[in-house]
């Protein structure tokens, strides 16, 4: 292959990287050993050129490779220390997936940090970088569980298209995979609630908001003086159950807005307080 064509596919494949990284798309069948193999191919091509190469195109090609090469130890020796896993979840509805990177580490007490990547094929992921989730463990209160277990893999559940919600041993913890619709963030869903929070408690009927798929209509009967939350999703696949509920109310202690005083159970977690 000529030379300035391998160069010219080299400085192509580390533009792409770069320009993903900075957008937060990964490859994820790189993430295990991070930028290594990139960065082997760096120095296994400008190895080859420096070699077929003139005296002084072989001092530029050497003087790449000096470069390279202690950059791949320090990055080699940052993965040996951190030490992270991969898990996969797939959705049951095969239109996307969710990869978890976690690592721990322990000083007196543990500390585990969740990274999740979106996606659709399991060769790129796009990194949800405003939902990672990161929760202390104090050395006398560890439940003997691993650093799955803590955030509860195993009894993952998609409660709609876009959204798995973990029952973590610190309480539930859902992480979003796609924007409720578009434009809306999920500092303006946490605003929706509250706004209709506030029509229920002032017996305004007929407002509505959809939360993971469930439609919430707030009702008032002006003849008996009673108003109450219907709880409705598309051909009844909700996570909630059809039925009326009492209130939403923000718990604190459970990290949740919860619809209480429902038909079929007292509360469902509807949503995170932090949009966590």
């Amino acid at each position: 292959m000529n030379n300035k064509i391998a160069l010219w596919l080299l400085a192509g494949m580390d533009l792409l990287l770069v320009i993903m990284h900075m957008a937060g798309y990964f490859f994820l069948f790189l993430k295990p050993t991070g930028y290594l193999i990139p960065l082997a191919a760096n120095v296994i091509v400008l190895a080859v050129i420096a070699y077929r190469s003139s005296r002084r195109k072989k001092w530029g090609a050497a003087i790449g490779v000096t470069v390279i090469v202690p950059v791949m130890l320090l990055h080699g020796l940052m993965l040996l220390v951190k030490e992270n896993h991969f898990k996969k979840i797939e959705s049951p509805w095969n239109n996307q997936s969710v990869v978890i990177e976690y690592r721990f580490f322990s000083l007196g007490e543990t500390t585990y940090q969740y990274h999740f990547y979106r996606t659709r094929f399991g060769l790129i992921g796009k990194l949800l970088d405003d939902q990672s989730i990161t929760m202390v463990v104090q050395g006398t209160e560890h439940p003997g569980l691993d650093a799955e277990g803590i955030l509860g893999v195993d009894r993952a559940e998609w409660v709609t298209e876009s959204t798995v919600r973990f029952p973590a041993w610190k309480g539930m913890k859902e992480v979003h995979l796609g924007p409720f619709k578009p434009g809306q963030s999920v500092a303006d869903h946490t605003s929706d609630i509250v706004t209709f929070m506030k029509k229920a408690e002032m017996k305004e009927n007929g407002h509505i908001i959809v939360v993971n798929g469930n439609r919430l209509t707030t009702r008032y009967d002006e003849a008996t003086g009673e108003s109450w939350i219907d709880v409705t999703s598309e051909e009844d696949k909700g996570p909630i159950p059809r039925q009326q509920c009492n209130r939403i109310v923000p718990n604190e202690e459970r990290g949740y807005y919860m619809l209480e005083e429902c038909t079929h159970q007292w509360e469902y977690p509807l949503f995170p307080l932090s949009g966590d």
